[in-house]
């Protein structure tokens, strides 16, 4: 017969001890599985699906969700069948869901194309990009929505530039001009009202008119978000000092619009959507013409800010105004590649003008 385990050389875990580890790693469970489980469900219904092209994708009348999840998920439309259907109910949308023929854009969310469902195939989705200025939004508006007429849009909008927020929209196929403007002006203010609080701007020693205008130069004029605090830094700087803003952003709005009209941007002189096609809105290579037009827009002949903005910013570089860099710069320059490089003075901009642009 086998003696008995000294408890004071083994441990023994007897019954009570074995129950009383099992409730310590249940209740150990309890706190860390939730938080997990919830985290991975935010970050999986806001993940997008991993089809690359569009899907065109019908809903019938009074199909069940668990169906229209497995074709979506057989269409490539979405990662995960049972995540689809969970988001759906959990919020309560499957008596909101709309019967259709959609087009599933590729890379959607579940989160995004639920949204897309609930509106049904009178919405369409269109987007306006950072920096583009009023005529390239209501060229973009007019393509794709049948109600928009392009020169109706310019002038309603011409007197908002720079406060037509570019995003994603999911609009009404017969949303009128006045809607659509009124849509881009609204949601720039909901977009933007945190970020431009009176204490924030009251910092920069700016009017939010002058950061917003100051936000449509560095949009256009650099594309690293790292370099966007520094350019702010410096344009105004060069502005507080009384020195010319020398923005080639500027010039470039000015010269599209003479051209055209042979005056400033004014909502008295809408190019045509022939006009369109043949400017180049923002030319790479400014002439020395282009450089001499004598208007207040052009930066790099007068002191000051544009009367407008020249572009309509996203947050990202209305941030990088509320937030820039006080350096020892006063010029920079941008090569080919989108790199930026700065200068403290003349010489040295000089010098790496000869080194970054010469070819």
């Amino acid at each position: 017969m086998s003696e008995p385990l000294d408890p004071q050389k083994f441990h023994i875990f007897t019954t009570e001890k074995k129950i009383s580890a099992a409730i310590i790693i249940g209740l150990i469970l309890l706190i860390i599985l939730p938080p997990l489980a919830f985290t991975y469900y935010r970050f999986s219904i806001g993940r997008p699906s991993q089809t690359s092209d569009e899907v065109t994708f019908e809903i019938k009348n009074g199909q069940p969700i668990s169906e229209t999840a497995s074709l979506l998920y057989s269409e490539g439309a979405i990662n995960s069948e049972f995540l689809f259907t969970l988001y759906v109910f959990l919020n309560n949308y499957d008596k909101n869901i709309q019967a259709g023929t959609y087009r599933i854009p590729a890379g959607i969310s579940i989160v995004d194309l639920v949204e897309m469902f609930q509106h049904g195939v009178n919405d369409i989705s269109i987007t306006f990009l950072e920096g583009w200025r009023v005529e390239e939004i209501a060229r973009e508006a007019s393509r794709k929505l049948d109600k928009i007429d392009y020169t109706d849009f310019v002038t309603r909008a011409k007197n908002l530039e720079g406060y037509l927020f570019p995003d994603t929209y999911l609009v009404n196929k017969d949303i009128t001009e006045e809607e659509l403007v009124k849509l881009l002006n609204d949601t720039f203010y909901n977009k933007t009202s945190e970020l431009l609080n009176e204490e924030r701007v009251k910092s920069t020693g700016l009017t939010p008119d002058e950061i917003v205008k100051f936000a449509s130069i560095v949009e256009r004029e650099v594309f690293k978000l790292e370099d966007r605090r520094i350019v702010a830094g410096i344009l105004i700087k060069r502005y507080k000092e009384g020195m010319k803003i020398d923005a080639d952003a500027t010039t470039q709005y000015v010269a599209a619009a003479y051209d055209v009209c042979g005056s400033m941007p004014s909502p008295d002189c809408i190019p045509t959507v022939e006009d369109y096609y043949e400017l180049e809105w923002w030319p790479k290579e400014l002439t020395f013409e282009d450089l001499e037009i004598d208007s207040p827009y052009n930066t790099r002949k007068v002191v000051g800010l544009p009367p407008t903005p020249i572009s309509n910013p996203g947050l990202d570089a209305i941030s990088s105004v509320l937030e820039y860099e006080d350096t020892v710069y006063y010029y920079y320059l941008n090569d080919k590649f989108g790199n930026t490089y700065f200068a403290v003075n003349l010489d040295e901009h000089n010098a790496n003008i000869s080194r970054y642009l010469s070819n």
